[in-house]
């Protein structure tokens, strides 16, 4: 009964992922949706954590990533999300460089700050760099469990692997989808993780199928 209840209840997130992922799509994160980054050169020595504080009071409750781009601490690029007009950035820019330059006692000017604007990425151009090797490793995978686990039924056992594979995927994405996690380059490898882990814990199930397989018929032979 219990088990019965689990395998309802993945089953209604994946249906619940699936209507999510048709109606509002998957939440991607800031660098792979349409930003704006303003790359800074201080020309000092600054902290990253007072640059991060500096940028979250003129950019309050919003997502922003600070990166040092400069081996020196003295440059950092700011990604945030292209949400403002030009007028209206252009202030929160020259508000950003005034609390820079009070911070430390600098005469920097707005015009010297670089402001790039970057399209929305489309989330299929990350998984595409991955979309072969996973094809290929998983063909390789079927062939090579169609010749271990021959005894234990080539379809069954190839289709307990596919089964299980999207399964496990698609309760995955569909997770993502119901929390709004977004996209970001952590994903990929995670999933490519649950992959191998579900490979290995069929492994590991079939090799016991296998050798009581082998038992059984071991005993079959005694009898006969």
């Amino acid at each position: 009964m219990m088990k019965k209840l689990i395998y309802a209840i993945l089953i209604c997130i994946i249906i619940a992922g699936i209507v999510i992922i048709a109606t509002m799509g998957l939440k991607a994160d800031i660098l792979y949706s349409k930003n704006v980054e303003l790359d800074i050169y201080i020309g000092k020595v600054a902290e990253k954590k007072d640059i991060e504080n500096i940028v979250q009071e003129v950019f309050p409750n919003e997502r922003i990533i600070v990166q040092e781009v400069e081996l020196f601490n003295d440059m950092y690029a700011i990604t945030l999300p292209d949400t403002r007009s030009d007028d209206e950035l252009n202030a929160k820019v020259e508000e950003l460089n005034n609390k820079i330059n009070e911070k430390y006692e600098l005469e920097n000017k707005t015009e010297d700050i670089t402001i790039t604007h970057n399209p929305k990425v489309r989330l299929s151009s990350i998984i595409t760099p991955y979309f072969w090797i996973i094809i290929i490793s998983i063909v390789l995978i079927l062939i090579y469990v169609a010749i271990r686990y021959k005894k234990l039924g080539i379809i069954k056992t190839i289709l307990s692997y596919i089964i299980s594979i999207g399964a496990v995927e698609m309760l995955y994405l569909s997770i993502i989808a119901i929390t709004r996690f977004p996209i970001n380059r952590v994903v990929i490898p995670l999933g490519l993780l649950l992959f191998l882990v579900v490979i290995t814990i069929l492994g590991f199930i079939n090799e016991r199928k296998l050798v009581k397989a082998d038992e059984n018929m071991d005993n079959k032979k005694v009898k006969e």
